[in-house]
């Protein structure tokens, strides 16, 4: 099983001797195996790593996610694409139509706004209209309903008066860090398809070099927000050790996606195939998953 390694402590020193990672903490030393790791968060700024590690992560396919204050990612270093399809899709990705980037970008924003509404249904809170706003979403949401689908969610879901602010602790935190596990396991599906992250069918930031990632995990987002309000999360809740573990392991939650039960992560790598079958056949068919009852019975066990 992959596993998402955070670097949480100060002193410490990141290298790798014979195919594993040491990770040395004074007189501790832990030591995992460079297959088995899904990505690297270092969230410490005192901690120290080597230039082969470095070398030997990318060669692994592992991104480095780097966070600054608030559980904010302010880098991450991604491997260099060794796919042998890497010219082809990266041409495809250039020459890709407006109308097909507005349709797949209709079906990212769609698959969205359903869950945010089922994740409302959840915990018992008005959802119905978030549903009409999925069934009206237009090619490129030009009625930017997304928009209008995150002031109602964000305050039904966490209290009235909530603001999705990444620089703001508590709960925004929480979600900052969530986001942050989603964000890099979808670059590295991204960049081991011989995409690239920077290209993007919506977000076009000049600044952002994850446009793509951050296009294509927006219908995952809502697992995160699932995630914290299950727990009871509020503005005063410190993001500890233990909750972030909770918020890594929904990289394995179980859930269903086109009839088949499955985990995140395994989703997230189907969604990034079926997003370079969409470009290679010119039809947008990206299929993301619906959460459901069974996401929250397993979060909650």
């Amino acid at each position: 099983m992959n596993s998402v390694i955070e670097i949480n402590k100060e002193g410490i020193s990141i290298s790798v001797s014979k195919g594993f990672l040491l990770v040395k903490c004074e007189a501790q030393e832990d030591k995992i195996p460079l297959t088995e790791i899904e990505s690297l968060i270092i969230y410490s700024y005192g901690a120290y790593i080597s230039n082969k590690a470095i070398m030997r992560l990318g060669e692994q396919g592992v991104p480095i996610v780097h966070c600054g204050q608030n559980a904010i990612p302010c880098a991450i270093t991604l491997p260099y694409g060794a796919n042998v399809y890497r010219k082809d899709r990266i041409e495809l990705q250039i020459n890709s139509s407006l109308p097909l980037k507005k349709q797949l970008w209709q079906k990212v924003i769609k698959a969205k706004i359903r869950n945010q509404a089922a994740v409302l249904n959840l915990f018992g809170c008005k959802h119905q209209d978030l549903l009409l706003m999925a069934d009206k979403v237009q090619s490129g949401d030009v009625g930017n309903l997304e928009a209008v689908a995150a002031r109602a969610y964000w305050e039904r879901l966490f209290g009235k008066g909530f603001k999705r602010n990444p620089d703001l602790p508590g709960i925004n935190g929480f979600l900052n860090y969530g986001y942050a596990i989603i964000r890099a396991s979808m670059c590295r599906a991204i960049v081991a398809s011989g995409l690239i992250p920077e290209l993007g069918i919506h977000h076009h930031n000049q600044m952002n070099p994850y446009c793509l990632a951050d296009d294509l995990m927006e219908p995952f987002r809502p697992y995160i927000d699932l995630c914290i309000k299950s727990q009871g999360i509020t503005d005063n809740s410190p993001l500890t050790t233990n909750d972030k573990k909770r918020l890594v392991g929904l990289l394995d939650l179980s859930i269903k996606c086109r009839n088949e039960n499955t985990h995140i992560r395994n989703c997230i790598q189907d969604c990034v195939t079926e997003f370079v079958q969409s470009l290679t056949s010119k039809k947008a068919d990206v299929i993301f998953p619906a959460i459901d009852k069974e996401a929250l019975n397993s979060l909650l066990q």
